[in-house]
């Protein structure tokens, strides 16, 4: 009995030290194929960086190769296919980084970006919605603020300017120096015929950027509605000379 027990002992021994061999052989397979996909996803990166997006597709396929569970791999590869201009295939992608990681705010983000050249503003909004949501729990103040500025784009697109217009203000009080914010409230407040709350809006932007063109053009089309023809014809000065200093560059 005390034989056989010993022998079932060094028997369990053995088979102990096997499994313990194979768990770190197995260790060590699952590190290096993680170690080989983070690889191929920062050379996707550089890649996309220099806007050499074909490359930079390439190796984010090759990263989800290794590990096909790789929230950055699949999130990338759904960026670059979307700076393709590839919608269905950059969908796809994004879709799928969200279900490896449904909390992560960015992939929703950027599939409303999707959502929107798609002309599908609806999902687009709840997409945009969830993100703000996210970065919020983050307490991320500053992404936040930029995704209710593209919600309120959205709620734009969709004829509801009451509403772009209170989701924009959301986004400025929580980024008091988002340029294009005030930018984008300045056109908000111009489309529901406030001229001067716009004009106000369109000045912060200028004071936050005296480059912001797009600022300058808003301004001198309400002056001009307003019939302020000196202040209209000097927002039209300041327009052809940033336009001189962009060529110039």
């Amino acid at each position: 009995m005390f034989y056989n027990l010993f022998v079932f002992n060094k028997m369990h021994i053995v088979f102990l030290r096997k499994l313990f061999y194979l768990l770190c052989i197995l260790c060590i397979f699952i590190i290096g194929c993680g170690n080989k996909a983070d690889s191929f996803n920062k050379k996707g990166l550089s890649f996309f960086n220099q806007r050499k997006y074909d490359e930079a597709i390439a190796e984010f396929k090759k990263a989800l190769e290794f590990n096909p569970d790789h929230f950055d791999a699949n999130y990338n590869l759904g960026v670059a296919y979307y700076a393709k201009g590839m919608l269905d295939e950059s969908l796809a992608e994004l879709k799928r980084a969200i279900q490896i990681d449904p909390e992560e705010p960015k992939a929703h983000y950027n599939i409303a970006f999707v959502y929107l050249a798609k002309q599908m503003a609806q999902e687009a909004i709840q997409e945009y919605k969830t993100s703000v949501d996210l970065y919020s729990k983050k307490n991320d103040p500053i992404k936040e603020s930029e995704a209710l500025l593209y919600l309120s784009v959205a709620y734009s697109l969709t004829e509801n300017h009451d509403k772009a217009l209170s989701v924009c203000k959301r986004a400025i009080e929580l980024n008091p120096k988002l340029e294009d914010g005030h930018y984008f409230l300045g056109v908000c407040y111009y489309k529901n015929n406030m001229y001067d709350e716009a004009i106000a809006e369109l000045k912060k932007t200028i004071e936050l950027n005296p480059a912001a063109e797009k600022a300058h053009s808003v301004l001198q089309v309400i002056y001009d509605k307003l019939g302020m023809a000196d202040e209209a014809a000097k927002e039209g000065l300041i327009i052809q000379q940033l336009l001189q200093e962009r060529r110039n560059r």
